[in-house]
């Protein structure tokens, strides 16, 4: 082998050494990119991991909550229906659950709710009673 010959097989060995240099180099950076991202990725996890523990926790007080408001709720059907009974059973033994309202008395109660409307909704002239006519000043005592 002659000496070009061996110069240029250095040459091209040397080249290749240097691209394999350079690709070695190439794939560290990619490496440490990649290890980089990781970390960025482990960061994020470990935020969101607290984000939602944060989130159950608040869940869970909202259920807490819930759970009470239903229990109240059943506590207030449970005495509503019992003062419902009660006054069902007071009104069985009345002795004037079997009388007749007069109608008198029926159209100055419906007179008086009428005015009571009326002041409760801010009008500034009271509603006719059914009856069309208008509605005195006096009150039921």
């Amino acid at each position: 082998m002659s000496f070009a010959n061996k110069w240029i097989t250095a040459a091209l060995a040397a080249l290749c050494i240097v691209m394999l240099l350079f690709y070695c180099r190439w794939l560290s950076h990619q490496l440490n990119q990649l290890r980089n991202e990781k970390q960025q990725a482990v960061v994020a996890l470990a935020e969101e991991r607290v984000y939602s523990a944060g989130i159950r926790a608040q869940y869970l007080q909202i259920q807490e909550v819930m759970d009470g408001v239903a229990e109240q709720k059943q506590q207030s059907e449970k005495r509503t229906a019992a003062l419902q009974r009660a006054l069902a059973q007071s009104q069985l033994e009345s002795p004037c659950v079997a009388v007749p309202v007069p109608d008198a008395v029926t159209q100055r109660l419906r007179e008086r709710a009428a005015e009571v409307n009326a002041t409760a909704a801010g009008a500034s002239q009271p509603v006719q009673a059914l009856s069309g006519a208008k509605l005195s000043g006096s009150t039921l005592r």
